[in-house]
């Protein structure tokens, strides 16, 4: 056997280091590939809500909370009514998109198990502040039919979703309309309802809530803008100054509603409007706190507008509604913002 140089042993054992190296990087690799495995999120198929189409017919309750709060339906003679709006009517369409919806989402793929991603998906638990929007639906008997936190929409036909107290996140394919607002107790009530042409509208009166009121008119739908007609002695600032304040009133979503008679605030101002078809609409405010509520009367002045007086003041008589802080100004702003005074 021949006799190694100290340069020949110091070249066997890099050699030999480096195989002990790979080798451990080889290990390491295999190790860090079975954690992936381990980790992999597991395959899903199926229905989110397990024979829906046979539970629907039962529910009788339908309690939708967010971080913001919490509102329940409650099906009654037939029909749903917002349970803590003092029974105010609920769309029917709204319920068949939720219906429709709860029947068609089919899990896609097992998303997160992290729980601080869960917000990202719109799936944090709304009861502890996160921006999921928790559906609970029951039968009358109180039991349980789909509980389930909705999440962001994914794509046109999808979304997120997760069981309360779950531990993983979903993506489920199926129908989404509708799925983006499930949160908004005033889409489920309709509450855009409020619509009219403002083109239309001849003459309006304000009653701010600071100074005097104010009253302007057109002569004819041709006329383009309105001439300030009371009080005397004041000039609009610009020929249309007063255009936006005067169709206002014409389409409004209300943001909230509540039986009048637990209106507690103190009257503050008033908007009224007259059409050339002879509609009349009158919306008194009423303030509670920061929030400015409206109660609202309709009367033909004219023939030809009984019909659709008719219609409005079934949908808003006995009822107030909350106006935006933006809808309010607009409605009822003072004459010094639109006017002054001749000198």
């Amino acid at each position: 056997m021949s006799r190694q140089t100290p340069h020949k042993r110091r070249g066997l054992q890099a050699l030999i280091s480096l195989g002990a190296a790979l080798a451990l990087l080889a290990l390491g690799a295999t190790a860090v590939w079975r954690d992936a495995r381990l980790g992999q999120a597991p395959e899903v198929s199926g229905p989110v809500v397990p024979d829906w189409s046979g539970q629907a017919a039962n529910a009788s309750r339908i309690r939708i909370e967010t971080a913001d709060g919490a509102f329940v339906m409650e099906e009654r003679d037939g029909r749903w009514v917002m349970a803590n709006r003092g029974d105010y009517p609920v769309r029917a369409e709204r319920i068949a998109e939720l219906d429709t919806l709860l029947q068609g989402l089919q899990f896609a793929e097992a998303m997160t198990r992290d729980a601080d991603k869960f917000d990202r998906l719109g799936l944090g638990d709304p009861e502890t502040g996160g921006d999921g929007v928790r559906v609970t639906i029951s039968n009358a008997a109180g039991e349980v039919l789909a509980d389930l936190i909705i999440g962001r929409l994914r794509g046109e036909r999808g979304l997120y979703v997760r069981r309360p107290g779950g531990v993983r996140a979903y993506a489920a394919s199926g129908p989404v309309a509708g799925a983006d607002t499930l949160g908004d107790a005033g889409r489920w009530m309709g509450l855009d309802f409020w619509t009219h042409d403002a083109s239309a509208i001849a003459r309006a009166e304000i009653q701010p809530e600071f100074g005097p009121s104010w009253r302007v008119m057109r002569a004819g739908e041709a006329q383009r803008y309105y001439e300030l007609r009371e009080p005397s002695g004041w000039r609009l600032v610009t020929a249309g100054a007063a255009n936006g304040v005067a169709t206002a009133g014409a389409q409004l979503r209300f943001r909230d509603v509540k039986p009048e008679q637990e209106l507690v605030g103190a009257y503050v101002a008033r908007h009224a409007a007259v059409t050339f078809s002879g509609l009349a609409y009158e919306m008194l405010f009423f303030a509670e706190g920061d929030e400015r509520w409206a109660t609202i009367e309709l009367a033909a002045l004219a023939d030809d507008a009984a019909p659709r007086a008719e219609h409005f003041n079934d949908q808003v008589e006995g009822w107030a509604f909350l106006v935006s802080e933006d809808a309010y100004e607009r409605l009822t702003r003072a004459l010094d913002q639109v006017a002054e005074p001749v000198r």
